[in-house]
């Protein structure tokens, strides 16, 4: 479960990663344009680098699950050859005394250290050894030259680019630790609220679905399956309460729900409707075997004594089979058979028929 939950984190960490490098490299490609520096290479990388990343972003879109771990050694080695390869032509053409690298080296410092730390924040922690990779292939010939060129070195610039990718980079292992932390805070918070969110779908006595929770059950189901809903009343009920007390009412309750889970074995799953009513709902039930599936609830759950009570039935109403987006319709249905059969006598199983007066019965 945690480990989904972090492949859910890592899937929009990369798409943001991915959206936040294009945009910026757009937003490059179009300053350095408009107000374009002695090197086309400042001009032509930017628009090169936002066309690749659209491409990826695209292809990733339609399939992040399946191609995340593929994008990001791509982002990783992408990014190595955008920065790492332009750095050094900086480094060494002015080791060739061609320029001084302070005066030429684009200011593109802030944006690599942002997409290292944001890189270090959101990715996961085995990509750690990446981001090093990452920082030492730009920061490691920029601090050697400037090192080895004192004259260069003493100046704002020379002071900002030692201070960015020496110094400030160390700030890197202070967010590792809590990249940890962060990612393990957010897992706990996951799996909490999904425990949480199960736990408000259950009955709290009998341990099966409540409303909500067969709401969000249906939503789970395949958009072409059918259902059959059986509503399950317990006969007499109150007098149960009244003559044992509401402890043993409630026993009765918890009882008929641990029989409801050993009736049927095809898929299906059971609900407290309310009170002493249960739900059963059938998925993709055969239309023949309907009526004997009603029946075969009604008899299992009354054929053998309660503890403390003894002898008790149950009243069965059986909707018809129709898709699930149905399911009021068929409650609806199965609500109204279920009245009928109590007030027939009760301890019987009443399908759903167009003629309520008529409906297709199996009384015991």
């Amino acid at each position: 479960m945690i480990h989904d939950d972090e492949k859910k984190i890592t899937v929009s960490a990369v798409y943001r990663l991915l959206i936040a490098s294009f945009f910026t490299s757009v937003a490059f490609a179009v300053f350095f344009n408009i107000y374009p520096t002695a090197h086309i290479i400042d001009s032509i990388i930017p628009s090169i680098d936002a066309i690749v990343l659209l491409t990826v972003l695209i292809y990733y879109h339609y399939s992040p699950h399946t191609v995340m771990n593929k994008i990001i050694v791509f982002f990783i080695i992408f990014f190595i050859l955008t920065f790492s390869p332009t750095t050094i032509y900086y480094v060494w053409m002015a080791w060739g005394n061609e320029w001084r690298f302070i005066d030429e080296y684009p200011p593109i410092t802030g944006l690599i250290m942002a997409i290292i730390t944001l890189s270090v924040i959101m990715l996961p922690k085995k990509y750690k050894r990446y981001m090093v990779l990452m920082w030492a292939s730009i920061a490691l010939p920029i601090i050697y030259y400037l090192l080895n060129h004192p004259e260069e070195l003493q100046t704002p610039r020379g002071y900002e680019l030692i201070g960015t990718f020496g110094p400030a980079s160390l700030l890197l292992y202070i967010v590792f630790p809590y990249q940890k932390s962060i990612r393990r805070h957010i897992n706990k918070v996951t799996d909490d609220l999904r425990r949480f969110e199960l736990e408000a779908g259950r009955d709290y006595l009998t341990d099966i679905y409540n409303r909500r929770g067969l709401t969000l059950w249906l939503g789970q189901l395949k958009s072409d399956d059918q259902i059959a809903i059986l509503l399950i009343d317990v006969d007499h009920f109150k007098n149960i309460n009244d003559r044992h007390g509401h402890s043993i009412g409630d026993r009765v309750l918890v009882e008929v729900a641990s029989r409801l889970r050993s009736i049927y074995f095809e898929k299906h799953t059971i609900a407290r409707w309310g009170g002493e009513e249960f739900a059963v709902i059938l998925v993709n039930p055969k239309a023949n075997t309907l009526p004997f599936i009603g029946s075969m609830f009604q008899h299992t759950l009354g054929s053998l004594p309660y503890k403390s009570v003894g002898k008790v039935t149950v009243s069965v109403g059986v909707s018809k089979i129709a898709p699930h987006d149905s399911f009021l319709e068929l409650i609806d249905q199965a609500d109204k058979a279920l009245y009928i059969a109590k007030n027939n006598g009760r301890n019987q199983s009443i399908i759903y028929s167009e003629s309520l007066k008529q409906p297709y019965s199996r009384a015991s």
